[in-house]
């Protein structure tokens, strides 16, 4: 049944859904991933249609992009709840490396809090005032010291994880 007049919101999705077809190769290799007909996938993609696809087959059909670090369904979820999807980093190869992964965190810590501390001093553009130019100009640094956390947090729930069974 077809509805023009879906809220904007399940766009979205639906647009999402069709972008995260096209990255994953086509309508037949998702219906095969996730045992959904073409038509049912093709519905839940066009912005005429109400249907949508449930969250496992968002994440089977995200999982199959080629565009790596781009979960199309997933930021749309995201963006719509005002959240963002961050795509971790690889972990360290190895615990000798996570001295390191600690160093970097400090040094990314150390950019924001002088970037801040700049801003905030009552010589800066704003006096004591964070402005819109300092406040884009603290972006970088803030995102550097996300990727650093990322990657620590990535390496501890990689070695928290149990392993593996053998196959």
């Amino acid at each position: 049944m077809s509805d023009n007049t879906l809220p904007i919101d399940e766009r979205r999705l639906a647009e999402a859904t069709k972008r995260a077809i096209k990255a994953a190769g086509n309508l037949a290799i998702c219906a095969d991933e996730t045992g959904l007909s073409d038509s049912h996938l093709s519905r839940c993609s066009s912005i005429n249609h109400r249907d949508s696809i449930s969250i496992r087959d968002a994440v089977r059909i995200d999982a199959l992009g080629d565009e790596r670090g781009v979960p199309h369904v997933l930021s749309a979820m995201a963006s719509i709840l005002g959240c963002v999807v961050i795509t971790l980093p690889e972990p360290v190869s190895d615990d000798r490396c996570l001295q390191g992964a600690v160093i970097e965190l400090a040094t990314e810590l150390g950019d924001v809090a002088r970037a801040v501390s700049e801003s905030l001093c009552g010589s800066s553009d704003g006096g004591a005032e964070l402005t819109a130019r300092e406040a884009e100009a603290l972006l970088p640094f803030v995102a550097d010291l996300e990727r650093a956390t990322a990657r620590i947090r990535h390496h501890a729930e990689t070695k928290a994880r149990p392993p593996e069974p053998p196959a």
